[in-house]
């Protein structure tokens, strides 16, 4: 550039000397001596061009080279750059002209990296998932959400979908919005190491302000309703048990009232009979909306928990107390095993609420002969306390155990009604269980018997959150009156 400027200049001074000597020539006329001065004049022109040249290119240096060296480091990132050139200076408009020119785009830099700090806060703190795909169907963007639920690596930007998603639904879906260029809705479901249900909304996007129709992109928006879809069943054959369960007491009660109301004269004593029925069957079905309702407390957090200290021993041997008349007609032995001393910090109600349950199942599925034993001891660290309720029954065949805690789950569902289950039992264990920070877990096999094992902690070590069900009751009793 310089140089092109160098010889520009040299060639113009060249050139008006020039036109000046041959000016002379044709006035002055073709003598030799005036021929010789006008050569030597024209000599001394050119020198003269070429020093006057060269200062000023060296002038033009001086001027321009801060100009130069703030654009240069513009250039390399740095906007905060100024030239410094006051408006006195030959360049001083330029000067100004160029600070000014810097200002405003650092100012627009800046803009820009806020803008795009606040995207990208906002999609790396999106629950959705979302992902963009450019003209030619490659991932273009794709959130920290979207990788989670796929379980991919981040090193997926570039690459087409098909090979980061195997899914043909999936690309039905969102080929459907690019061919419509509309909003497409629709749920996927992936499997492999964490099953997902999604719903996914995918609409036709511009990529840029002068992108052709044929030149968008796809945006496709992600939403795991893998919980909801769950609830919802749960829901449902929660809905579908309790009305098969209320069913069948119900239905056995108007039939022994309707056949009691025309028996009441013929046969008295088949009345009774019928009567009987009505009460078991009335007894079944308070069993079973008492058993709804505390398992509705207890799943909305309506039970507060509230811990404190008591002597094991006699807790426990009281409780068995109650079943040994029951225990003694089926000639089920009972066994307490418990060290002296042993102290529990739990709330009381709900723990009796618990072994109850699970005594009053040993009691009632274990044959003659059997020997159902209640088990404490101090957890480990000597905090908490560990219970277990055995007995050497019939045993529990594996392919149950998993969804015994499940409501309405029976293994012998005719059994189980005719003993007067709810099938509620164990799933309000296991919510009352975790409710006061513990855990429980079935062993049992075949011809065995069967282990029910709690590891709770103590009532100083866990967020007290809950009420005792002694307020529940006096709530209800509250609310009744």
């Amino acid at each position: 550039m310089r140089a092109r400027i160098r010889v520009r200049l040299l060639f113009a001074i060249a050139v008006v000397v020039s036109s000046c000597v041959y000016v002379a020539l044709t006035l002055v006329g073709h003598d030799v001596r005036t021929v010789t001065a006008l050569l030597v004049s024209l000599g001394a022109g050119f020198g003269a061009s070429f020093v006057l040249s060269e200062l000023t290119m060296r002038w033009f240096d001086e001027t321009v080279r801060p100009l130069t060296a703030a654009a240069q480091r513009m250039h390399d990132g740095d906007l905060s750059v100024r030239a410094r050139v006051t408006k006195d200076e030959d360049v001083g408009d330029l000067g100004a002209a160029f600070d000014q020119l810097a200002g405003s785009l650092s100012k627009t830099v800046g803009e820009l990296r806020t803008e795009r700090d606040l995207v990208s806060r906002i999609l790396n703190g999106m629950q959705e998932g979302v992902l963009l795909l450019d003209r030619d169907g490659k991932v273009a963007l794709m959130n920290p959400s979207l990788r989670e639920m796929l379980l991919l690596s981040a090193d997926v930007v570039g690459q087409p979908l098909l090979e980061v998603v195997r899914h043909a639904e999936l690309k039905e879906l969102l080929d459907r919005a690019r061919q419509t260029r509309s909003t497409c809705s629709g749920e996927i479901e992936l499997g492999g190491l964490k099953p997902r249900r999604l719903l996914v909304s995918g609409a036709f996007t511009q990529l840029g302000a002068a992108a052709k129709d044929d030149a968008g992109g796809l945006l496709a928006v992600f939403f795991d309703v893998t919980d909801v879809r769950r609830l919802e069943s749960l829901r449902r054959d929660f809905v579908a048990n309790v009305s098969h369960e209320l069913r069948t007491p119900v239905t056995a009660i108007l039939s022994a009232a309707e056949t009691l109301d025309m028996a009441l004269e013929k046969d008295p004593e088949g009345a009774k009979r019928f009567l009987g029925i009505i009460e078991r069957n009335a007894a079944r079905l308070q069993r079973l909306i008492e058993d709804l309702l505390d398992l509705s407390r207890i799943e909305s957090r309506e039970l507060r928990l509230r811990p404190e200290r008591f002597a094991f021993e006699p807790f426990a041997a009281h409780l068995l107390g109650m079943f040994r008349e029951r225990a003694e007609k089926k000639r089920v032995g009972l066994r307490l095993v418990a060290p002296k001393g042993l102290v529990a910090d739990l709330d009381r109600r709900a723990i009796e609420q618990v072994l109850t349950n699970l005594v009053d199942n040993a009691v009632k599925y274990c044959p003659e002969g059997c020997t159902v034993t209640l088990a404490g001891e101090t957890g480990e660290g000597a905090r908490g306390l560990v219970l277990r309720v055995s007995d050497d029954g019939l045993g529990i065949e594996e392919k149950h155990l998993p969804r015994l805690f499940e409501r309405f789950y029976r293994v012998d569902a005719g059994r189980s009604r005719e003993m007067g289950g709810t099938g509620l039992g164990l799933s309000i264990v296991k919510h009352l269980v975790e409710s006061m920070g513990g855990t429980i877990v079935v062993h049992s096999a075949v011809g065995k018997g069967t282990t029910f094992e709690m590891k709770l902690p103590d009532g100083s070590t866990r967020v007290r959150e809950r009420g005792s069900t002694d307020d529940l009751a006096r709530e209800a009793r509250e609310t009744a009156a």
